[in-house]
């Protein structure tokens, strides 16, 4: 059965819970099924379900795979300077996410738009879902599936420096080989939604620049091109068309009209000790004030009552005295680990949802509540914040309306700010405007409900630079140039993406991991071998990274993405945007389970803690610090002929004989259950064993790690020579594979037929230069194969490091400029831009050659061919690199190089 537009009312209810959508929304979708466009302009104030714009993205991409006659960009970023805001969206369509894939074979609306969606993509659909999601923000290592999915539809979450980066070719927190395919694909089939757009001013001017250069090239593409969209509370006339919540809107919604005009009143409460400060008596008088209100709300509007404040001390201080008076109180301060984060969602805690926990009298929260932006309080107290902050936690009270009385109390000080006040984060100017316009809202009965806030608006912080600036074609190509050492280092971006030059907030992680050996070597192995994850991570404002260092103890080791492996961190490292750090356990850094430079307590490893892993989360760690780990490795020791590895069948046997035992069981048995696998599927898992000499000197195993392969080839570095199947892949069989795969996402892109043969023949001949005999000895430890290898059944990264090392190949070289130049007569028979395009996307097939590569033609190969020479001696290289700039544009390029790589790395992922 097929979708149509009738169908939204009815998809929307579904994954909304049975909510039907408004007419704001039903607008929406009907102005970009018109014009194939979104507006410039989404005029939503809060609570005004601005989040549907996932809902209504998803719905339009299905009918437009259904036969919709109009084009519609395929992925949608949503972009917002609010890390709680960025994952309440991931959250959202997530779920949606999941929703379609277990609705697939159905007769339901869900079925037939997942359906839909599974029909715009080739050969891709068994090892994705209908709907691609990723969450892009610092602290947290950053999704990479989307980039192997250029037809899906995708939902994409972000801060503005990690959107903006990526879309200006030089992601935080990624690898400069996947830098351009990023950008390719956020600058076409691309929508970005950029909510509450008066908070990232500049970084809206450069995304709506890089359309206008796009759009320049000799040749442009004819693929829609980047889209930016504004999100604000009230319209301005000069910002172009604009779709959203009007007053009609509230006589015929009323969920809608009790949401946004519900009275939300405000009173003022003085306080002499403000701003609380974090020791002393006057500390001591804040946190009593702030505690007697509390209770006072409790009693008149019952619970739960939010108690906002500015800083961690002060809202554990609150908690403490609240729990002394014999409040049911809840503590949540700081940047939470999604691992802490989903402990208080459901099933385990109703507190952050609509529904709320009747138990807990009074939830404390630093700012704006990092978690749980679906709250409904009863009433709420908070300290004097900026505009926009107490417009977000006044949003949290009586969310849906439903109330008929409510209150929110701001404390605020007795007497004008002196001159460097400041309360927590936040300055005074910004501060003192928030007060003032405090002092209008409390003599308005309505008060802090939305309606009320678009005139006049919560005062938003100056624009802490004198101009904003636009980039320039020269700076484009500047920025292009993603392989070489520039002078001007492209991971310092303010210019063209912050609002704020003075002190620009980006974010590092924290990830804390149990005994983290004394030895660097050894912890920058085991570190290695298990990287952070995403459920392990503490983000860190950038800002406390000078603190927070001051707090750790020797040992830590830094995961830089651009780097080729961890490392100890040193005092000449300068820490980048995206960075993580990892910390021994016991650590003191923290308070109330958040980083805190001035915290003195402990948190513990939640690594392998999660109680139901998905794929690519099972990871197991067995060391010899109990003794029932200590029997378990002494057996799998006993079954080892050493030094051979342990087999996985044997393994996968002891966990099952001794997971009675052994810790976390939830992780155990996921482990042995991918272990234990037929030699004719693809590996499951793989196991690694640490050994030592023991005192009588024999090996003794002190380490097991078993980790979960079945998400490995997201890993863009190792894919090029691992297959996740046991058999080693043919060159020529991958050739094959990677170009009829690349013919048909052009083709189903709908590109003009010419960049389709190009992207076909880069296909087939991109790792031709994989046939060096160097090269092929670099994949295997045994005789040669009879015919070349794409890639090896070699899986673990010390092994492939090892085998490269003994191969004779020179430190860096790259088999793509090789294949450049084993090519280079078959593409000779092609006109000259076709042959320059085709040529370029060939050497840029896996991230490198963008401008040069490191060798000359002797250096890359022992007999050098006048070929090789024209092309990197002789400059013929760069010359072809800015031509194809010229004709189809930077972005252009770099999408057509993501094209290629995803159909790289779908085929790879496949096992050809």
């Amino acid at each position: 059965m097929s979708l149509d537009r009738a169908d939204f009312g009815a998809f929307f209810a579904a994954v909304r819970g049975g909510h039907r959508p408004f007419r704001w929304q039903e607008r929406l979708l009907d102005h970009i099924l018109r014009t194939g466009r979104w507006p410039d302009q989404l005029v939503a104030p809060t609570g005004a379900g601005k989040t549907s714009v996932i809902d209504v993205h998803v719905f339009a991409v299905a009918l437009m795979a259904s036969g919709h006659p109009v084009r519609v960009p395929r992925r949608l970023a949503l972009v917002v300077d609010r890390r709680a805001l960025v994952d309440d969206q991931h959250e959202h369509a997530t779920t949606v996410a999941h929703q379609l894939a277990e609705a697939r074979g159905g007769r339901s609306v869900l079925a037939r738009t997942a359906d839909a969606l599974d029909s715009l993509r080739v050969g891709f659909k068994d090892r994705a879902g209908p709907l691609s999601t990723a969450l892009l923000r610092g602290g947290a290592p950053p999704s990479r599936e989307w980039l192997d999915d250029p037809v899906g539809c995708a939902v994409l979450c972000a801060t503005p420096d990690m959107w903006g980066s990526r879309l200006l070719l030089s992601g935080y927190g990624s690898r400069a080989q996947a830098w351009p395919r990023e950008a390719g694909l956020l600058a076409y089939d691309t929508v970005a939604v950029v909510d509450e757009a008066h908070l990232s001013q500049q970084l809206v001017t450069t995304a709506r620049r890089v359309t206008e250069l796009a759009v320049v090239a000799e040749e442009p593409l004819d693929v829609p091109v980047l889209q930016v969209v504004e999100t604000t509370a009230t319209p301005t006339a000069d910002a172009g068309v604009a779709v959203g919540v009007e007053q009609d809107d509230l006589e015929v919604d009323e969920a809608l009209r009790q949401r946004l005009t519900a009275p939300k009143p405000v009173t003022l409460l003085p306080l002499a000790s403000w701003p609380i400060p974090h020791s002393g008596s006057a500390r001591k008088a804040g946190v009593t004030a702030l505690a007697n209100e509390a209770v006072r709300l409790r009693e008149a509007y019952g619970p739960t009552v939010g108690c906002f404040v500015n800083s961690v001390a002060v809202a554990a201080a609150v908690a403490e005295e609240m729990r002394a008076r014999g409040m049911e109180t809840a503590l949540i301060c700081g940047r939470l680990r999604p691992y802490d984060i989903d402990r208080l969602r459901p099933p385990k805690s109703t507190l952050l949802t609509i529904a709320g926990d009747p138990k807990v009298d009074v939830l404390v929260s630093t700012q704006s509540l990092e978690v749980g932006v679906d709250l409904d309080l009863a009433a709420a107290v908070t300290e004097l914040a900026p505009g926009g902050a107490i417009a977000q936690r006044a949003g949290r009270v009586n969310r849906l309306g439903l109330r008929t009385t409510t209150a929110v109390t701001v404390v605020v000080p007795a007497a004008d700010l002196p001159a460097g006040a400041q309360s927590g984060p936040y300055q005074r100017a910004e501060l003192a405007a928030a007060y003032t316009w405090l002092q209008r809202q409390s003599a308005d009965p309505a008060g802090l409900a939305p309606w009320a806030l678009r005139e006049p608006r919560p005062p938003v912080p100056a624009l802490r630079r004198d101009l904003l600036q636009r980039l320039e074609l020269a700076q484009t190509w500047h920025l292009a140039r993603t392989n070489d050492k520039l002078a001007a280092p492209q991971d310092d971006l303010d210019l063209w993406l912050s609002d704020n030059l003075d002190e620009p907030d980006h974010e590092i992680g924290i990830v804390v991991r149990r005994a983290l050996p004394a030895d660097e070597s050894d912890a920058v192995r085991l570190i290695e071998k298990l990287p952070p994850r995403e459920h392990e991570v503490f983000p860190v404002s950038i800002r406390q990274a000078a603190k927070v260092r001051e707090r750790l103890k020797p040992g830590s080791v830094l995961v830089r993405p651009g780097d080729d492996a961890p490392r100890p961190l040193s005092d000449g490292d300068r820490l980048r945007p995206g960075d993580q750090l990892v910390i021994d356990d016991t650590t003191e850094l923290f308070t109330a389970g958040a980083v805190d430079p001035e915290g003195s307590g402990r948190v513990g490893d939640a690594l392998d803690a999660l109680d139901e892993p998905k794929p690519g989360e099972v990871v197991l760690r067995i060391e010899r610090d109990t003794a029932a780990h200590r029997r378990f490795l002494d057996a799998v020791t006993a079954a080892t002929d050493y030094p051979a590895e342990p087999e996985p069948q044997e393994v996968a046997r002891l966990l099952r004989v001794h997971r009675e035992e052994l810790a976390p069981r939830p992780m155990v048995v996921a482990a042995a259950g991918l272990l234990d696998r037929p030699e004719d599927e693809p590996a499951g898992a793989e196991v690694t064993p640490h050994w030592q000499d023991s005192d009588d000197g024999e090996p003794e195993l002190v380490r097991l790690i078993v980790v979960d392969l079945r998400e490995a080839t997201v890993d863009a570095e190792l894919r090029q020579t691992w297959t996740p199947r046991r058999k080693p892949v043919t060159l020529r069989r991958h050739a094959d594979a990677v170009a009829e795969r690349a013919e048909s996402v052009a083709t189903r892109l709908g590109l003009a037929a010419e960049l389709v043969e190009a992207l076909r023949l880069a296909g087939a001949h991109h790792d031709d230069g994989k046939a060096d005999d160097r090269f092929q000895r670099s994949l295997r430890a045994g005789p040669a194969p009879e015919e070349p290898l794409a890639k090896s059944g070699v899986r673990d990264a010390w092994r492939i490091k090892r085998l490269r090392d003994g191969s004779g190949l020179p430190t860096r070289w790259r088999h793509e400029q090789l294949s450049v130049v084993l090519a280079w007569p078959a593409l000779s028979a092609m006109d000259d831009v076709c042959r320059d395009l085709a040529a370029r996307l060939i050497g840029t097939s896996h991230g490198h050659g963008r401008h040069g590569f490191p060798h000359t033609s002797k250096q890359l190969v022992d007999n050098a061919d006048e070929i090789a020479a024209t092309l990197f001696d002789e400059g013929l290289w760069d010359e072809l690199i800015e031509r194809t700039h010229i004709r189809l544009g930077v972005w252009g390029c770099a999408y057509l190089e993501a094209l290629l790589r995803a159909a790289d790395g779908q085929v790879s992922a496949e096992g050809s």
